[in-house]
């Protein structure tokens, strides 16, 4: 069974799914429901629940873009029929689950999660809270086939209203007079945080700056008592990862409407 949380039940979507917490994509759900409330016209949240009336998934819809968590099969075929019909353009969901969805398109990775501290990386690299615009310029031109940048408008509006709200960070580092490097929690909640958006220009590459933005944001992160998760491609970045303490400990997957 599928329920709607919204403001008329009076259920604080956090607090229920906090047993859950230390889950990648219970974090992303609860990161957006922090930032976003049900009032929101373009969130939505749901709870999924099995036949013995315990929780075994949770849904969340930010526009035509929707994240899946469920830990109990049974439940797939009720959250897939529901995605059917809910409008969904994009899912983003654990690689294990096999939703049933037609004219949709995969794509895969690896969950990494950081499970020992980084290196000891030097310090003559002095770590900034960038500016948005001149954050957004630079993910522009790292931009590539398996990295697409998001409209500056969107991303603006919604990184800083993030921000505000403790559900993202951002770091960067600056040489030259310009931002060379930059990395950013892509979710945070009480207990979990997820990495993303790194990037590095590429004329200031393999020089140490997207090392130390990573392990900057992960120790940080870590102090706080957070487990820290990110997402790589399929084939990229794998050493990169492991050198500074992450290793693989599952998949994602994302499923792309066709039509």
């Amino acid at each position: 069974m599928i329920k709607v949380i919204d403001k008329s039940n009076n259920i604080n979507l956090a607090e229920i799914l906090s047993d859950f917490d230390a889950n990648p994509f219970v974090c992303r759900i609860i990161s957006l429901y922090m930032s976003y409330k049900p009032e929101y016209p373009f969130v939505d949240y749901w709870v999924v629940y099995n036949n013995d009336n315990k929780i075994c998934g949770a849904i969340a819809r930010n526009g035509s873009a929707f994240i899946v968590f469920a830990d109990d099969l049974s439940c797939i075929d009720e959250v897939s029929q529901f995605m059917r019909v809910a409008g969904a353009e994009s899912i983003i969901c654990d690689g294990d689950i096999s939703l049933k969805l037609y004219d949709f398109t995969e794509k895969t990775g690896f969950i990494m999660k950081m499970d020992k501290q980084s290196k000891v990386l030097p310090e003559n690299f002095e770590i900034i809270k960038p500016e948005l615009k001149e954050t957004f310029k630079l993910i522009m031109k790292c931009s590539d086939d398996g990295f697409k940048a998001p409209v500056f408008e969107d991303f603006y509006v919604d990184v800083n209203h993030r921000i505000r709200h403790n559900t993202m960070r951002m770091v960067g580092i600056r040489t030259d007079n310009q931002l060379v490097s930059v990395g950013m929690t892509v979710a945070e909640s009480k207990n979990s945080a997820v990495i993303g958006a790194v990037a590095s220009n590429p004329n200031y590459r393999k020089l140490g700056y997207g090392s130390k933005i990573v392990s900057c944001l992960a120790d940080e992160l870590m102090k706080e008592g957070k487990t820290v998760y990110l997402h790589r491609d399929l084939k990229r970045n794998a050493h990169f990862y492991e050198s500074l303490g992450f290793s693989d400990i599952g998949s994602w997957k994302e499923y792309y409407y066709k039509g």
